[in-house]
């Protein structure tokens, strides 16, 4: 299926949204814990106000969309951070994005491993990468090219620039980014403090993908 990709306007975030609870339905626990009831409406407005406010507020975030070329239907979207002087300041959520503080510190206890991963790689780098925040495709467009497009965005940026990208992969996404260079540095682990100890852990995978020496 032919498809282009373009910037994602925020008018286009609801359905993207939803394309991004379909395409994880609850398998991610990471999803699950940082983006709340994604499944329903009121789920819907609070990651579409988090995502807009990340549009408005972050320079170094770019939402792409991947389209259809004959019907402009929506197959999937992304965010690329293009990283010049490192990791953005992560801003606090909105009161009441969690519907309590013990969801709160689970979101919190999840995202650890994946901030200091980031961390660690963006200060190997000297601050300059590209990294993918998010990558969905819708399921009844999947393994249409709409994921290579959007892949391909980013590391296009990076090969002319020089730099390298790094992401993390769920075990099912990763043979995708091994197409496009990347290549796995370590399983991430999650060690859950007691009161957490029955909850799902997520399986994810840090991926890197190095810098073109002859890059122009």
């Amino acid at each position: 299926m032919p498809c282009t990709v373009h910037p994602l306007p925020p008018s286009d975030l609801l359905h993207s949204v939803r394309i991004l609870s379909r395409a994880f339905a609850h398998s991610a626990p990471l999803i699950d814990a940082m983006l709340p009831h994604h499944d329903i409406p009121a789920g819907h407005a609070r990651a579409v106000a988090s995502f807009e406010k990340s549009m408005n507020t972050d320079p170094t975030a770019h939402f792409l969309k991947a389209t259809d070329d004959s019907t402009g239907a929506i197959f999937g979207w992304a965010e690329w951070l293009v990283l010049e002087k490192g990791l953005p300041h992560e801003e606090e959520a909105e009161e009441g994005y969690w519907d309590t503080a013990e969801e709160r510190e689970w979101a919190g206890v999840l995202w650890g491993p994946v901030a200091a991963a980031r961390t660690r790689a963006v200060e190997q780098a000297g601050g300059k990468l590209l990294l993918l925040n998010l990558l969905s495709v819708d399921p009844a467009y999947q393994r249409g090219g709409a994921g290579t497009a959007l892949m391909r965005w980013g590391t296009r940026i990076a090969d002319e620039r020089g730099v390298e990208a790094i992401l993390e992969s769920t075990v099912v996404a990763v043979h995708l980014y091994e197409q496009n260079g990347f290549r796995v540095v370590e399983k991430m682990e999650w060690d859950l403090p007691e009161k957490f100890a029955g909850r799902a852990k997520p399986e994810l995978f840090f991926m890197r993908r190095p810098a073109r020496k002859d890059a122009v």
